[in-house]
């Protein structure tokens, strides 16, 4: 370990070390994670048989906010909220204030689905 009596010189070595390291060093520092609001991946992440089943419903390019998708029971069952769905030309998943909302359960290592109705944000 160094030890310096003026604080001067280990102020120039670290200089110095951030120097060598060039601006590679600075640019991981300042790296923040960033997750668009309507995010393709919140679909993409989804079981095939489900992400298939948005597909077919909202056409090309879904997009989904954080809260379109919620898991409960370990992932067994998977609730679509779709007042969380972006799907550019298609949609209408909304009357009023209810939104369609889906439930599926997992049986036998696929997902199905269980329950389809139009509801309010709040379950």
């Amino acid at each position: 370990m160094l030890t310096f009596r003026n604080p001067i010189p280990a102020i120039v070595v670290g200089v110095l070390l951030l120097l060598v390291s060039g601006p590679r060093a600075f640019a991981l520092g300042s790296q923040v994670g960033h997750d668009d609001p309507w995010n393709p991946e919140h679909i993409d992440h989804l079981p095939p048989e489900i992400r298939n089943a948005v597909t077919h419903m909202c056409g090309n390019s879904p997009r989904a906010a954080h809260y379109f998708v919620t898991y409960l029971n370990h992932a067994q069952i998977i609730k679509l909220h779709f007042e969380h769905l972006h799907c550019g030309e298609a949609g209408g998943f909304c009357r009023g204030d209810n939104c369609l909302h889906q439930e599926y359960v997992s049986k036998g290592g696929q997902y199905r689905l269980i329950k389809s109705y139009y509801g309010r944000d709040n379950d």
